[in-house]
């Protein structure tokens, strides 16, 4: 069946957790106290989408994680654009992200967005009729496959680089996140690398390690988020920027007890320590 059919609401392939993610994130604009506004979000995820949104058992837990993860890149990504030279902005495993249409970004930036072909399709027959914020270019490649990612960074270029893999990584054969860190500032002008982390403390906690429908889409092989932290810093990738899910949450916390509700807490020491790593990162090279 097709990865992008409306007739069901299951997880059958890793491009749909893409329109779960533009469900979270069209719900979330329609909250009047929502963290990130995409006018693009709901069109995009369509019925299959927020099916599968839907689907999940806590859809407004997830709803909410979404919000926050692109709230922290948002803000990381602008100021990164704000404070250092970067020509190229490569975002790998794209999906149906929306910032070059939804964010103020400079005009002389340059955007490649990188996915598989029937997802760049379906994305680019919705938006059509928009007209991004800087120059758009699309790069149809699987990062699994090494000269398909050799191809990935001959578009981006020798020029100063910033490469985000949002909600990415998580899915991957660890060999495949080995070779993004060791491979992509030497191949190119990639000097920025923003990543989000959840590690296997954080997942537990909030109940995401029981997402069997996700778990069904990773590669068998796949890292928890401290296993990704340590292959980025042995290839001498380091934390630049970073938004804690723990100690950066205060903007949150009433939306917080809301999700929350009268749920009973849980005995004893909290699940997870306040110096967790989990959330999302600038990385730079050390």
């Amino acid at each position: 069946m097709d990865a992008m059919s409306p007739s069901h609401g299951g997880i059958t392939h890793v491009s749909d957790t893409a329109l779960m993610v533009a469900a979270a994130r069209a719900l979330e604009s329609e909250s009047a106290d929502g963290f990130v506004h995409d006018p693009f979000a709901a069109r995009l995820a369509g019925e299959r989408g927020m099916a599968i949104l839907r689907a999940l058992p806590h859809p407004e837990m997830m709803q909410f994680g979404i919000a926050v993860r692109s709230h922290f890149l948002d803000e990381l990504l602008l100021e990164a654009l704000a404070s250092n030279t970067i020509a190229t902005v490569l975002s790998v495993g794209c999906g149906l992200d929306t910032r070059p249409w939804r964010l103020e970004l400079p005009p002389e930036l340059r955007w490649v967005e990188v996915d598989f072909a029937e997802m760049l399709d379906y994305k680019d027959a919705l938006m059509s009729a928009e007209t991004p914020r800087c120059p758009r270019e699309r790069i149809t490649a699987d990062v699994t496959d090494a000269a398909q990612r050799r191809s990935i960074y001959a578009a981006a270029g020798a020029a100063p680089a910033l490469m985000i893999t949002e909600g990415l990584l998580m899915y991957l054969p660890a060999a495949t996140v080995e070779a993004l860190a060791a491979e992509a500032w030497q191949e190119c002008g990639i000097a920025h690398w923003m990543n989000d982390i959840t590690t296997s403390a954080f997942a537990k906690a909030i109940g995401m390690d029981k997402l069997t429908s996700v778990r069904n889409v990773q590669a068998s092989d796949f890292l928890q988020g401290e296993q990704i932290l340590d292959v980025l810093r042995r290839h001498g990738w380091a934390a630049g920027a970073r938004r804690s899910y723990i100690a950066d949450m205060g903007f949150a916390m009433e939306r917080i007890r809301r999700v929350m509700g009268d749920r009973p807490q849980q005995a004893g020491p909290p699940p997870v320590t306040p110096d967790d790593p989990t959330g999302v990162y600038r990385f730079v090279r050390g």
